[in-house]
């Protein structure tokens, strides 16, 4: 197969190519930080769980406390007073952007909601400079430089940049990985033991990221390590050290004082995942309680949230639902797979690139704030497309993935440069949304599947990159 951009030392246009999709990307970066009203997300009270730990809010003069949620408006500004509320304190990498604030102000500053921006601009750029460095194809770092562009490029990204949402670094790592995945699948990625330490320290910001995001990690350590195992094997053990240090984050950073909190919310989740989310979408749902070791009555909670139960607008008759494993599920897959299938495929219909949360209480969908902004942005295929036309293009996604995956198996396909590109953006996608369904089950699926954009970009890059090369051969 005949690449299209040449590896030769000399050739300088790649280069150029390169420069001006950072230009463009840096371009519309300063154009969106400087937009007025300020762009981002609203508060939807998660934001408690970053600035809990770290003591810098988002908050203004419209705000009953400096922890109060701003779910109608996005507040432009971040004070630090260093207050900390200990029992909500989530330790994740948006901690650590949040933290680095404190290196350019004192306590009692009050300054915008950009800063926290740059930050991690700077950080992301920096990791996707060390990933080229490590890349050992011109035509590789030409394809990662496209997909940084693209998902730095769309709007419904950048509004992250202005939010204290920790899903953030759960899509740029994640395409980080993926492409270094890619590159020692393809024998080029470097040897280095700089390398190996590159690789452990992305992985790691993906294992931090969130919770659901975590077992991310785990899932691309394997595949790392079944098709790249013996080949780098200091990077399988960077790897496998990542995710054993991000666990122990996730373990051990949290505050004694949030335990219980936290408890609290993994019961809400199971609660979840099992009434709002199998259970509604079983034909027989007496019978999938049962499968998942409950009373038959429990049935009767199908189609039914947690915060229903929270508010006091409902009762639950089945609390022990809380303590229900989601090992169980696989139970339930053998009993009866077209409810799996059904919440799945619910998932997927359910899912949107986010532009603004709560319609209810948020006035303007940022779209309207930018139109310009919107139409430009990849995930707006998504949004404006109607959703028979959406659902049909996930399944041309699933048929070109699985083809891929099986091509890219092949002698002839292990370097592939699209096939690989394909199915590992398929793996994402699906991941994005199976963990969204069977982790919090319906409930703002568009967001808990951030990651589905970053495999959308992959997966559909890798087939133009494909249908170029055939068409070069064709000739």
């Amino acid at each position: 197969m005949q690449a299209f951009v040449s590896n030769r030392p000399g050739a300088r246009w790649p280069w150029l190519l390169i420069a001006v999709l950072l230009l463009l990307g840096a371009v519309r970066f300063l154009v969106f930080s400087a937009h007025s009203p300020v762009l981002g997300y609203p508060n939807n009270f998660d934001f408690l769980r970053t600035s809990g730990c770290v003591g810098i809010w988002n908050f203004d003069a419209q705000s009953e406390a400096f922890h109060s949620p701003a779910p109608d408006r996005v507040v432009a500004q971040l004070h630090y007073n260093d207050e900390r509320l200990w029992q909500f304190c989530n330790p994740t990498a948006e901690t650590l952007y949040l933290s680095a604030l404190k290196l350019g102000h004192s306590v009692g500053d009050t300054f915008p909601i950009q800063h926290l921006a740059y930050v991690k601009l700077v950080i992301v750029l920096l990791a996707y400079t060390a990933l080229m460095w490590a890349l050992r194809s011109m035509r590789l770092r030409l394809f990662l430089s496209a997909c940084f562009v693209l998902l730095w490029w769309d709007m419904s990204t950048l509004l992250y940049f202005q939010s204290l949402y920790p899903v953030f670094s759960s899509l740029f790592f994640s395409l980080f990985v993926v492409m270094a995945l890619l590159a020692c699948r393809l024998d080029a990625f470097s040897r280095s033991a700089w390398a190996s330490l590159l690789l452990a320290v992305l992985t790691f910001m993906l294992g931090f990221s969130n919770q659901q995001y975590f077992y991310l990690a785990i899932v691309l350590t394997a595949v790392f390590l079944l098709f790249n195992g013996r080949q780098y094997r200091l990077h399988s053990a960077a790897m496998l050290c990542a995710v054993l240090v991000a666990s122990l984050c996730h373990s051990y950073l949290r505050p004694a004082q949030s335990q219980e909190f936290y408890a609290g919310i993994d019961r809400v989740n199971r609660t979840d995942t099992i009434f709002y989310g199998v259970l509604m979408h079983s034909r027989n749902p007496e019978e999938a309680a049962v499968s998942l070791g409950l009373r038959p009555e429990c049935a009767q909670m199908a189609g039914i949230g947690a915060h229903a139960f929270n508010h006091g607008l409902k009762q639950n008759i089945c609390p022990e639902v809380a303590s229900i494993s989601r090992l169980k599920l696989l139970n339930l897959a053998a009993k009866q797979p077209a409810t799996i299938a059904k919440t799945l495929l619910a998932g997927v219909e359910a899912y949107k690139p986010v532009y603004g949360f709560f319609p209810q209480l948020y006035p303007f969908h940022a779209s309207e704030l930018s139109p310009g902004m919107y139409a430009s942005s990849p995930s707006s295929l998504i949004v404006s497309a109607p959703r028979a036309l959406y659902l049909a293009m996930v399944a041309v996604m699933a048929m070109l993935a699985a083809a891929a995956f099986v091509y890219a198996l092949l002698p002839r396909g292990r370097q592939s440069l699209w096939a690989h590109a394909i199915w590992i953006g398929g793996l994402l996608c699906f991941y994005s949304i199976f963990s969204s369904v069977f982790g919090d089950g319906m409930v703002e699926v568009e967001r808990h599947a951030a990651v589905f954009l970053p495999g959308f970009i992959l997966l559909w890059l890798g087939a133009i990159v494909g249908l170029v090369d055939h068409l070069r051969v064709a000739r």
